[in-house]
């Protein structure tokens, strides 16, 4: 998979609510440990993003954790953390909206402004609407973050995704050093669409056309097939 998968997964959340409201009970815990219903839950909502996406291993390294100050010491020790300055979509925003360095809340980056000033971010644990510096609430929303509500820029290591469309159509091969695709029956379909830039194979230069496509690569397909129109 690849952080265009799990960020496609979070966007898909938007106008999740707590139920009944202000309970912190959403679907979430469900999967995470339902005992946990009730807890704060901006974490735990990117865990599950991660998971529903595949990238399971590049959260917390495949681990369970619902504190923003956990999340943050494992990417610190594994060399995953980057400058404000140098945050991009697919990255977690770690912030604090009352001025110190303590961890307070979490969002995963969906877009940034080149300038490292303000990021547009999808979170769990907050209230509607997109600016305000609220780090608990009832829903999963859309914000705009500036630096200096950001403490840290956690790095996901994500693996690559299936269909080939992690990076930009410039990161992989037009055609396979693995020819897996020569003579299969959809030969020419994946060529125009590599040609395209739609889809690209894996880093080991397979293509592998006969693996599933799970619903998160299609969604990322026709998104690209939207900005390429």
């Amino acid at each position: 998979m690849s952080k265009e998968a799990v960020m496609a997964f979070a966007r898909g959340e938007l106008g999740v609510t707590e139920c009944p409201p202000g309970t912190n009970r959403v679907k979430y815990w469900e999967d995470y440990d339902p005992r946990m219903q009730g807890q704060p839950w901006c974490v735990c909502f990117l865990w599950w993003c991660f998971r529903q996406a595949g990238e399971g291993a590049a959260f917390f390294g495949g681990g369970r954790t619902a504190s923003c100050g956990a999340l943050l010491r494992w990417y610190e020790a594994q060399g995953l953390t980057v400058p404000v300055k140098e945050a991009r979509a697919g990255d977690i925003l770690i912030f604090n909206f009352s001025g110190t360095k303590e961890t307070q809340h979490c969002g995963l980056a969906v877009e940034a402004d080149g300038a490292g000033a303000a990021f547009k971010t999808v979170e769990g644990n907050t209230t509607p609407g997109e600016e305000g510096s609220q780090a608990n609430g009832g829903c999963v929303a859309l914000k705009t973050r500036y630096a200096k509500q950001i403490v840290a820029v956690c790095r996901p290591r994500y693996a690559t995704l299936s269909a080939g469309m992690q990076g930009s159509p410039e990161e992989s091969p037009r055609s396979p050093a693995k020819d897996d695709i020569s003579g299969h029956w959809a030969e020419e379909a994946i060529r125009r669409l590599m040609a395209r830039g739609l889809m690209k194979g894996y880093p080991d230069g397979s293509f592998r056309p006969d693996q599933a496509v799970t619903r998160a690569e299609i969604a990322v397909i026709l998104k690209r097939m939207e900005e390429s129109t």
